[in-house]
């Protein structure tokens, strides 16, 4: 965002110049030359000097002048009210073969992705993505992210995967793409189609709860339904409520959506499972062993009939 500022024309001493400092100059200059005794006048100068340096305010860059005149300052935090943290999977990968241990849970049940096309919403900088199509051998795999730098830092990387493969290698066709996966309107859904073979949803629910209240994450698990073929599986680490807390201070939008939220996680299932949405049934998959309480999130799996 541009930000725009005034400024006042301004001599060497960050001054503003009035239009009198020339009369000011030729009193001095007449009163020093009259005075008879030259002691006389260096005293008079020097006290004249004094005046102005005590009266005159101290010179300021306009970068300081800025901040004193109210310019709020950026809250870093406000760059991440979607979760869309730059460096994610420094948290989430605990090793130095940068291995995200969610991966072995998923690798429990490899054929649910092998030959698969699959959706990755929330996909961040589209690490996990690319090494659950890569070791898992799927067909295809989409990932969309609302974060518009972290889509096309995935899709750089896809791109050097790309380029890295030898010839007569067999590659996933994987794709990135910018948008926020809640519709405008509910009415949207409408036109939805089934696409999708898997659908993974990994630590994102929070996010959605937050910007967008219960009505958009509910409106997103019935999207997620929607563009699964029959038989297709959505797989869901939803994050526990305890979570919620520490991010709603993140802007006032999100602590109203925060202090309006009835929809809570120990609900999702039995919403999934509902006519409202469909699902048949829900397994546990796995929860991974990680050394921080809040990464272990049990990995759930729903199947459309």
């Amino acid at each position: 965002m541009n930000s725009y500022f005034t400024m006042d024309l301004e001599n060497n001493n960050n001054t503003p110049l009035t239009g009198k400092e020339p009369e000011k100059c030729a009193e001095k200059r007449k009163y020093v030359i009259t005075d008879e005794k030259q002691g006389e006048t260096k005293r008079l100068k020097k006290e004249e000097s004094n005046v102005e340096a005590t009266s005159r305010p101290p010179a300021q860059s306009p970068k300081k002048r800025i901040e004193l005149n109210g310019k709020p300052k950026h809250n870093k935090d406000l760059n991440f009210t979607y979760g869309n943290y730059k460096h994610y999977y420094g948290k989430r990968i605990l090793d130095k073969d940068f291995h995200d241990i969610r991966l072995d849970v998923l690798g429990t049940q490899p054929d649910l992705f092998r030959d698969k096309q699959l959706l990755d919403i929330g996909c961040n900088s589209g690490y996990l993505s690319i090494q659950i199509a890569k070791k898992f051998n799927a067909k295809s795999l989409v990932g969309v992210d609302i974060d518009r730098g972290l889509v096309k830092d995935a899709q750089s990387a896809a791109s050097h995967l790309k380029r890295k493969a030898t010839p007569g290698q067999r590659t996933p066709h994987i794709q990135f793409v910018h948008g926020n996966y809640v519709l405008e309107d509910d009415i949207l859904l409408e036109i939805e189609r089934s696409q999708f073979d898997v659908i993974l949803c990994l630590s994102v629910t929070k996010w959605i709860h937050l910007n967008f209240c219960d009505s958009g994450l509910k409106q997103a698990f019935r999207r997620m339904y929607l563009q699964l073929r029959p038989g297709g599986k959505l797989i869901l680490e939803p994050q526990s409520f305890d979570g919620y807390k520490r991010r709603k201070k993140l802007s006032e939008k999100i602590r109203d959506n925060y202090n309006g939220i009835k929809f809570r996680p120990e609900q999702f299932t039995e919403y999934l499972l509902s006519p409202e949405v469909g699902f048949a049934k829900m397994e546990l998959m796995g929860t991974p062993e990680h050394c921080e309480v809040g990464f272990k999130r049990p990995i759930q799996i729903f199947t459309k009939s």
